[in-house]
């Protein structure tokens, strides 16, 4: 070998390597097909007489001593770790072959310095294939590296797991942002399997992907066959997926779609660009759901038809619409004012200064510029003598990008989230607006009493309750009339959200249009938010949200309204009720 260099043996060179290779079961109990990493943890670092004298220990697999004394503690809106050792295993990538072990700590990996990956290397803590390495080892096809080292984990957010469904093959959850989808990285225990099998006892294996910042939809395979199924159906691309964001600026009324290659232009940082060059094709279609002129910002859906690394970040930032807080994308520290608006960047600028969040800078972006977050101190490690990190910020832990809603294209199963709460926080005061507008309708043994509020860039254009307008009139009905009375106009403008305690009816008893009907009517108006879905004993199986859904209307529930909503619809009706009870 050139240069000097002496390869240490491949596997195929490494006796009791290649025979663990060959004892290995390939799957485990639910069908799943175990990686590589799996299989090799069942190999004993002791077989090796190398191993004798070092710190790995005697008679214990890797899978026995990776997570020696590793402990969940909450600790208010952190998740954390207790420090353990462990060791992390992964396989030589492409980029790296014949590539020295210290050139390919350097580059690829961000978490320690190269002084401390030099140090590990030469105090015999990093191997090649069981062997003790050197900094003159070269990686290639197929090798194993293993390096063992004392571990502390960025702590996470706390926010609770939530199951949106669950059967024997399949493990549906709403996952919180700020929380790694898998094992990778600086994260192992604090990433969603893992919480799912120590807190919960659920051996799962993620099927779609999410970034650890953002939260929303994640299926989850119990078994290889529900895995299978349902990866094959997005494989194929038989599987619509639609996203919420709230992003920079007053979004266009009009449906924005765009079209551009996106290209990795640094794996290190993972950050990627439109590239009409490199680039590989992305189209992604967005839709304003709302406006808010307080904070500039628009809540938006964002529906990608392909599926590529930061698709909708990129395609917001690219438009001039990146998400708010954004701590990549977003960030005038990185991008400058113009926030890569149009891809106008120095992208080694960019690179060099992402190199510091995090460690000298903590993260910032748009809408959160001076938080605090998390950077290096002065304060050492006594294990391993590297900088302690402060704690994590809202800019670490948060990414205004929420997976709300996939489904089968041939229809068979639909799963959806609510919408997160920072989507609809600056929507509630005219909710709220809506509710006091329903407390005017009085007493009514039979009837029912709601209240309507139709907005515009945070501006309010009409109110309406019902009965307002003599003869059996509905709030929404109310609402849009008056509109149309004093506007001389029976369109509401482009951007129009309607606010209702109840949700819009879809038949009316009296034969008058039913409120659903009316407001599809109106091409302007593409959100209605309700206070509360409409009981059965209103009217039974309302089909509103179906109607409007399939117009493309976005149907936004606002939660914790309900109780008052339903007290204030049936104001008066225990008056009848207790007249038929006494006969």
């Amino acid at each position: 070998m050139s240069n000097g260099t002496k390869r240490i043996g491949s596997p195929l060179e490494n006796k009791e390597y290649k025979q663990a290779h060959q004892k290995s079961v390939t799957r485990d109990a639910n069908g799943f097909r175990l990686r590589q990493q799996e299989i090799d943890k069942s190999i004993r670092l002791d077989d090796d007489p190398e191993n004798s004298g070092n710190n790995y220990g005697h008679h214990k697999t890797i899978e026995e001593k990776e997570a020696e004394g590793a402990e969940y503690i909450i600790e208010g809106n952190l998740r954390k770790v207790t420090p353990y050792y462990y060791t992390y295993m992964t396989y030589c990538k492409l980029r790296w072959r014949d590539r020295t072990l210290l050139d390919i700590f350097i580059e690829e990996f961000r978490d320690r310095t190269p002084e401390t990956y030099k140090k590990a290397i030469e105090s015999g803590q990093v191997k090649l294939n069981l062997k003790i390495a050197n900094l003159q080892t070269i990686v290639k096809n197929g090798d194993l590296i293993t390096h063992r080292g004392f571990r502390r984990e960025a702590p996470i957010s706390s926010k609770p797991i939530k199951i949106v469904f669950e059967n024997d093959d399949l493990l549906i959850i709403d996952k919180p942002s700020g929380i790694p989808v898998h094992p990778a990285g600086r994260y192992r225990y604090n990433t969603v399997t893992k919480i799912l099998q120590h807190e919960f006892k659920k051996t799962v294996h993620p099927c779609n992907r999410l970034d650890r910042l953002t939260s929303g939809l994640m299926f989850l395979g119990k078994t290889s066959k529900g895995s299978n199924e349902f990866m094959k159906q997005i494989r194929d691309r038989n599987v619509s997926k639609y996203y919420i964001a709230r992003v920079k600026g007053k979004f266009p009324t009009k449906d924005i779609i765009v079209e551009k290659p996106i290209f990795t232009i640094s794996p290190k940082h993972t950050l990627n660009v439109v590239d009409e060059k490199q680039g590989k094709e992305a189209k992604t279609e967005f839709r304003r759901v709302s406006y808010d002129p307080i904070t500039n910002t628009s809540v938006i859906t964002c529906h990608p038809l392909t599926g590529r690394t930061h698709q909708i970040r990129v395609h917001l930032q690219y438009i001039g619409y990146p998400i708010a807080n954004d701590p990549l994308y977003s960030n005038s520290y990185i991008w400058g004012d113009n926030l890569g608006k149009d891809g106008i960047a120095d992208l080694e600028d960019v690179k060099n200064k992402i190199d510091s969040i995090g460690k000298t800078k903590a993260a910032s972006s748009w809408i959160l510029p001076n938080e605090k977050g998390e950077i290096l101190t002065n304060e050492l490690c006594p294990h391993t003598g590297l900088q302690l990190y402060t704690d994590p910020g809202r800019n670490d832990l948060e990414l205004w990008l929420h997976a709300y809603q996939y489904e089968a294209d041939d229809g068979s199963w639909s799963y959806k989230t609510q919408y997160p709460e920072w989507a609809i926080e600056p929507s509630r005061k005219f909710m709220e607006l809506a509710i006091q507008e329903a407390k005017k309708c009085g007493e009514t043994q039979t009837q029912f009493n709601v209240g309507s509020v139709l907005v515009l860039n945070g501006e309010i254009l009409s109110t309406g309750y019902s009965r307002e307008i003599e003869g059996n009139t509905h709030a929404e009905q109310n609402a849009l009339t008056k509109y149309f009375n004093k506007n001389g106009t029976y369109e509401v403008p482009p951007g129009t959200e309607i606010f209702t305690t109840m949700e819009p009816c879809s038949l009316r008893l009296s034969g008058n249009l039913p409120c659903v009907d009316r407001i599809i009517e109106q091409p302007n108006i593409k959100s209605v938010f309700v206070g509360v879905v409409e009981p059965d004993v209103f009217v039974k199986n309302n089909s509103s949200y179906k109607k409007l859904s399939n117009k493309n209307i976005a149907y936004i529930h606002i939660p914790g309204y309900e109780d008052e909503c339903l007290e204030i619809a049936k104001r008066g009706h225990e008056k009848i009720e207790k007249i038929q009870e006494s006969k």
